[in-house]
């Protein structure tokens, strides 16, 4: 039974925030995953939410289960709900993942992000856009290109391209290995079409990223199978 919107100033706007919570299922994952303890939950979505917590249904094992969260104090005003929400989907975050940014732990996974581009991948897609841009261009009127262009040598920066283009194609077909069988039916064509031109494009540090997500899928599957 759904709770009396009476004397409640958040429950009269729980649908429109479900909705809006339903949009990062990520994040509502991973209060199944944490405060429910369901933590091989493959789906969830938020269903009611009201001044002292909300509610969550997820699935787990082809069951769907429910979760109450309580708010560590109850609500006063629509406008602490985000502040709310967001506290507890970082306490969530970094118990599932830990303290490391760059572990993923139980994190729910998404089926394509943007991973975060280190300073060194920084320094590298510089490198390699400017000999791209040289390759090209080689009669460029900048001193600084024209210097490096005559330092490097024209065929060389040629040599250079050609192989970082045959290993990026090896990467894109490695990336389609990992989200077609290896993801064990987990990404979408969509999702197999966009991690393969973002890999085509960037290279490593979007297929460092995809590694860890297609092995967790995959342990997952045979979690299920051993079942």
């Amino acid at each position: 039974m759904r709770r009396s919107q009476q004397s409640d100033p958040i429950a009269p706007h729980s649908q429109a925030l479900c909705d809006y919570m339903n949009g990062r299922p990520a994040v509502v994952l991973s209060y199944a995953r944490y405060f429910g303890e369901f933590t091989e939950a493959e789906s969830a979505t938020m269903d009611q939410i009201d001044k002292d917590g909300f509610i969550v249904k997820c699935m787990e094992g082809g069951q769907e289960h429910e979760v109450r969260v309580a708010f560590t104090h109850s609500l006063h005003a629509i406008s602490q709900v985000k502040d709310m929400l967001t506290s507890l989907a970082k306490e969530a975050e970094l118990a599932l993942r830990g303290p490391d940014p760059k572990a993923q732990g139980n994190m729910p996974d998404s089926k394509f992000f943007w991973p975060a581009f280190d300073t060194p991948y920084l320094a590298i897609i510089v490198i390699v856009s400017t000999l791209l841009y040289l390759d090209f261009m080689p009669h460029t009127t900048s001193p600084a290109l024209q210097w490096l262009l005559q330092l490097v040598g024209p065929d060389i920066v040629h040599l250079i391209i050609q192989v970082l283009a045959g290993v990026h194609v090896l990467e894109a077909l490695v990336s389609i290995y990992l989200t077609v069988v290896v993801g064990q039916g987990f990404f979408e064509p969509t999702h197999v079409v966009q991690w393969g031109l973002a890999i085509l494009v960037f290279g490593y540090p979007f297929l460092s990223a995809l590694i860890p997500v297609a092995k967790r899928q995959q342990q997952a599957a045979a979690r299920k199978q051993n079942q």
